[in-house]
């Protein structure tokens, strides 16, 4: 089975409101899952991390079905980081207990995707700072118009290509 592409993004006010929230995708780009999770920090680095950490919290068992995870973000220093740190576990065989929940999965790729790439988590990020979610294979009749919009803006794109 092929892998799975997740995207993630952060949001943040001035009052240190924050939103961390991502997009799973199947291998053509249908919509899987989405989530978003209501915090408060004042660094949109680690709020970054932190929606990867996020992960492990919405990532279900069908999931583990497909060859791989592909993480990606709009934050190139955090990507950065995070390849870095998913190479030391792969030679040293030491992982960051944050992330050792990726172990599960046959492929981890973290990959940067510019804004334009990533408008989906953005929006998502948005949302959570009113509070948490998940919506699952459109079975959430909580799922904003603007998100359903924005998706098939996204698909009918890529079946251009």
């Amino acid at each position: 089975m092929f892998c799975i592409k997740v995207n993630i993004d952060a949001a943040l006010l001035s009052n240190n409101s924050a939103g961390i929230g991502g997009v799973f995708r199947d291998n053509k780009g249908r919509f899987l899952l989405a989530f978003g999770f209501k915090c408060t920090h004042w660094d949109i680095s680690l709020l970054e991390l932190m929606a990867v950490w996020a992960l492990k919290k919405v990532i279900q068992d069908w999931i583990f079905e497909y060859n791989g995870l592909i993480i990606e973000g709009d934050n190139v220093n955090i990507i950065k980081i995070l390849q870095r740190a998913w190479k030391e576990f792969k030679n040293n065989k030491l992982m960051e207990e944050d992330l050792a929940f990726l172990m599960e999965f046959n492929q981890i790729s973290f990959n940067f995707a510019g804004r334009s790439c990533n408008k989906l988590a953005h929006l998502c990020a948005n949302f959570a700072l009113h509070g948490y979610f998940i919506w699952e294979y459109f079975s959430s009749m909580n799922i904003p118009t603007s998100f359903m919009s924005l998706l098939k803006k996204e698909c009918d794109a890529i079946e251009l290509l």
